[in-house]
């Protein structure tokens, strides 16, 4: 990545508010210090529970929420998330992060449809984060109301 795209990025993430919902801490704390370094403000949270409230409050600008959380699934937290969208008219894009592809076949297919706007596998590589949080962030918010689609 060259310097000018690094330059845009943190332009266009300082400020940026980004929920990690992950209960794995290394992963957490890994994609809190990566989106830190290129501007952007980090809020972790490791249940969607937790993410839940904290979104009530304050919506950040982006979520990425892995998909298999202990006693809840990153897929009933985005359709939480998405219902609130509709009823309050706002609308956070979110990314949903998950194991190999090979483990979860369906986890794309099923991530989509729940109401996340792009999908990640594990492992990662930071710079792709970024790349799919700036993409988001530049997309025409023509989403009907509450949903972009890719």
């Amino acid at each position: 990545m060259g310097d000018s795209n690094i330059q845009n990025e943190q332009a266009l993430l300082a400020n940026t508010t980004v929920f990690v919902i992950d209960d794995d801490k290394q992963t957490a704390e890994t994609l809190r210090r990566e989106l830190t370094q290129v501007g952007a403000n980090v809020v972790v949270a490791d249940s969607a529970e937790a993410a839940l409230a904290l979104y009530r409050l304050t919506p950040p600008d982006v979520i990425i929420s892995e998909m298999h959380l202990g006693s809840s699934d990153g897929y009933a937290f985005i359709r939480a998330i998405r219902e609130y969208n509709k009823e309050y008219r706002g609308f956070t894009p979110a990314i949903a992060l998950t194991e190999i592809a090979h483990e979860h076949p369906r986890d794309e297919e099923r991530a989509m449809a729940a109401g996340f706007d792009a999908y990640i596998h594990r492992p990662f590589n930071p710079a792709e984060v970024v790349d799919t949080i700036t993409r988001l962030l530049r997309k025409p918010r023509d989403h009907g109301g509450f949903r972009i689609r890719q």
